[in-house]
């Protein structure tokens, strides 16, 4: 598994790499001269959001060029998606504006600086970037009103697909602070260069095509392939082709993975990745705030984005509450898994 991570973020370092060199970054002073580009320049700015867009195209569109949030696929999607957002930019007050929060590494949640990894100065101070963000600022302060044209969108500038079985295995044992160790046998030290011996009850799910070794016994359960390919997963040793459609299998196999997956967080000893603000013995009249604060926390953690007051609260009243009367354990594995089958999880 650790592998295949390794070579999804390896192409995925690489395909930035590539379009980091395409667009520079460099601010330009007359507005003009760059519209009447001759020779078509995909890097020349032709307004000053678009000058924005490119300037920060280095240290964001790595993420944001494809997915449900491709802000930096063009510039309708920039200004549809980011700039004319009033959850991201607050015009004339670029203070409040979640997009210089971010920028300075304050923003709320539980993702408070983007670009992740390096702060935003430091891209500017290395040179990756020209833009500062007091140049930013400037932006925000002297935006001009929403343009016209963006009150009709423009449905194809937003790609949306859904995530692969693989992505939903990764993503998920990711979010939900779970390992191989918890699903499969490791009493052998050697097991991880043996066929896994999948432990009864954890609804293992796992590729007929992965490692370790090739031979006929990846896994003890065959169950776990079969449960791989209902979710879509493809299986190249069988000449099995990918489904990227999201059928009735497909969607059966995520109900029941994200109640099991979601169960296992939640009884998984010194695991903050469910129950980060609150323990089971906390419940909504024992210590409410603890538990609205938990809940919108994993809202974040499994959707990357912070709900809503609307979203936060029918979350609340309509998974939590209910099945709180039964038990706390079985209110968060509900919560849990109703995110996972949300369509901004299951897609990208």
């Amino acid at each position: 598994m650790n592998t295949l991570r390794s070579t999804l973020m390896g192409a995925a370092l690489a395909a930035v790499a590539l379009l980091a060199v395409s667009c520079d970054g460099k601010i330009w002073d007359a507005p003009g001269d760059s519209a009447e580009d001759p020779g078509g320049d995909s890097c020349a700015a032709v307004s000053k959001n678009d000058e924005i867009r490119l300037a920060l195209a280095p240290a964001c569109q790595g993420c944001h060029l494809t997915g449900n949030k491709p802000f930096f696929a063009s510039l309708t999607a920039f200004e549809s998606g980011l700039v004319y957002n009033e959850k991201y930019v607050k015009r004339g007050d670029p203070g409040n504006s979640m997009l210089i929060q971010m920028l300075n590494g304050v923003a709320p949640g539980s993702y408070p600086q983007m670009p992740p990894g390096q702060p935003y100065n430091e891209l500017v101070s290395n040179g990756r970037v020209t833009l500062t963000i007091a140049q930013v600022e400037d932006w925000i302060r002297n935006l001009p009103a929403t343009p016209a044209q963006l009150e009709a969108p423009v449905a194809e500038e937003f790609s949306v697909r859904r995530l692969t079985a693989e992505e939903m295995i990764i993503s998920l044992m990711d979010q939900l602070g779970l390992t191989l160790e918890d699903f499969v046998s490791t009493t052998d030290p050697n097991w991880r260069n043996k066929p896994y011996v999948a432990n009864g009850g954890k609804f293992f799910i796992w590729p007929g095509d992965w490692a370790p070794g090739i031979s006929g016994e990846y896994v003890s359960d065959s169950r776990s392939v079969e449960r791989f390919e209902a979710l879509g997963g493809g299986n190249s040793l069988l000449y099995r082709k990918r489904d990227v459609s999201f059928g009735p299998s497909a969607a059966q196999t995520l109900v029941q993975m994200s109640q099991a997956w979601c169960a296992r967080a939640v009884d998984k000893k010194n695991n903050p990745a469910v129950l980060r603000y609150v323990t089971l013995a906390d419940t909504s009249k024992s210590n409410p705030d603890a538990v609205q604060k938990n809940l919108r926390s994993l809202s974040l953690r499994m959707l990357g984005q912070p709900p809503s007051d609307a979203e936060a609260q029918a979350l609340y009243e309509q998974v939590y509450l209910p099945l709180e009367a039964q038990s706390t354990r079985l209110a968060w594995i509900g919560v849990c898994a109703a995110l996972i089958r949300h369509p901004m999880w299951i897609t990208y």
